[in-house]
């Protein structure tokens, strides 16, 4: 046995062990996407972002309600004191000495009244960018849910590829032993046999190239699932596509989370600016304390106090600062406004070219088969002439390749055809566990929204 048949056989005994530890049952693409779904990292992670991106409303909110502190120290004091008199021309001293253990408590309360319009600014701003975040999330949720598809694809396309492969190999081998036996008898010359002998020995590299392949395929899909695949079940059919180039390019400046992302991004920056203009305007709070001190200097000393101020600050001078944040703020603005179209410009590139890579695909199908079926025939008529001696063992293997390459044609025009597929339903933005009806529980990004209380968000009319 040569040492690439000793190759062979131990990669193929790898793919196998690898199979083997995958799931006993046949796996669906469902399944697939569910495993997806639930246990990607990627995506949790994004979910997980998506819960501090939440926060920052909670915290935008603070600014409206009263902040209450309160306070309490004691101490422990002791004090010696002397002094010394003139009493009939006699000096006279006195010492004396005490012991105090003062106490103080006191609460404060405050409460901005008019902030110039940066709370409210803060809070839409806030929320802006938690619709941008959730918008992300979408898109990471379809990029993981169409790397699944894809993985799954490709694993089923290696499989058939190493399968076909296989077939080949078998073919050769038997032409070979047919040739050698020709060759013995004289009906053919050691060319033949060498030619035959060629042709093996490239399909067995060629087959171990392509159990290696499955075998990158199978770690892609474990990487994306977290789970080896198993036997892989032919996919359903594509979930609905538009008829028209127009009608997918109109859903995905509808429902595009990259777009919509781009919008709520410039929707937040111009939050911002209102955020800047208002540190020029006036603030005015009112805060409220209550004191109260025991054994401050001898014990029994008592003293209580209340007292409420309101304040107004009214920036006069700030060197330029406050200006110079909000031209920062309107160019800010500017650039969210040019992402948006160029976000604008990149979707109908995507739509676009998943549109045509779709189109193109399901011709290459069409074509593939009419040149499986061609060849099929054509390896037929071939064989029968060699066999009366019209054709050589050479045109015989020609046919043979010939039909080996549309077949594996054939299996990755599908494959790329099903892919190109949710290459577009992404494109548009349509890609996501709802839509695609998986039975999982959806994750709300709502859900999480609530602040330190645990209560929902609230509609608060603005103070402001």
């Amino acid at each position: 046995m040569t040492r690439l048949k000793h190759w062979t056989m131990a990669l193929a005994g790898g793919v196998s062990l690898l199979a083997f530890a995958g799931f006993a049952q046949a796996q669906t693409l469902e399944e697939t996407l569910i495993q997806a779904y639930n246990s990607n990292p990627t995506l949790q992670a994004q979910r997980a972002s998506l819960r501090a991106t939440d926060e920052q409303r909670v915290q935008a909110r603070a600014g409206r309600l009263p902040s209450v502190s309160a306070s309490a120290s004691i101490s422990r004091q002791h004090t010696e004191s002397s002094s010394t008199f003139v009493i009939g021309g006699q000096n006279l001293t006195s010492a004396s000495e005490s012991d105090a253990t003062p106490k103080n408590y006191s609460i404060t309360a405050s409460q901005a009244l008019y902030q110039g319009g940066r709370i409210s600014g803060a809070i839409d701003q806030a929320t802006a960018v938690i619709m941008a975040s959730r918008e992300n999330l979408r898109a990471t949720e379809q990029q993981v849910l169409v790397s699944a598809v894809t993985s799954f694809m490709d694993v089923r396309r290696d499989a058939q590829v190493v399968e076909i492969r296989r077939n080949n190999v078998d073919v050769l081998a038997q032409h070979l032993e047919a040739a050698e036996d020709r060759f013995e008898v004289g009906e053919i010359t050691r060319t033949d046999v060498a030619q035959a002998e060629a042709r093996l020995s490239g399909a067995q590299a060629q087959l171990s190239a392509a159990q290696s392949q499955l075998a990158i395929s199978r770690a892609a899909y474990e990487r994306v699932t977290g789970t080896p695949p198993a036997t892989l079940q032919d996919p359903p059919e594509l979930p609905a596509l538009p008829d028209h180039l127009a009608d997918a390019a109109e859903y995905a400046f509808n429902n595009s989370p990259q777009l919509l992302a781009a919008q709520y991004a410039e929707q937040a920056s111009q939050h911002a600016i209102r955020i800047a203009r208002g540190n020029m305007l006036p603030e005015v709070s009112l805060s409220a304390t209550a004191s109260a001190a025991r054994d401050s200097n001898f014990t029994g000393d008592e003293r209580d106090s209340v007292s409420v101020m309101g304040r107004v600050s009214v920036p006069i001078l700030t060197g330029g600062l406050n200006r110079s944040r909000v031209r920062a703020a309107v160019a800010q603005e500017e650039q969210a406004r040019y992402q948006v179209r160029e976000a604008r410009r990149l979707v109908t590139e995507g739509v676009t070219n998943a549109w045509s890579g779709y189109v193109a695909s399901l011709a290459v199908i069409e074509s593939s088969r009419q040149a499986v079926r061609a060849n099929e025939i054509a390896l037929d008529g071939v064989e029968q002439e060699a066999y009366v001696g019209i054709r050589t063992t050479l045109d015989v293997l020609d046919a043979e390749q010939e039909l080996l390459e549309s077949r594996l044609t054939l299996v990755t025009a599908e494959r790329d055809s099903y892919v190109a597929g949710y290459n577009l339903l992404q494109a548009m933005g349509a890609v996501s566990a709802q839509e695609l009806g998986l039975n999982v529980e959806i994750y709300d990004p709502s859900a999480s929204d609530r602040g330190e209380s645990g209560f929902p968000n609230l509609d608060l009319t603005p103070w402001d």
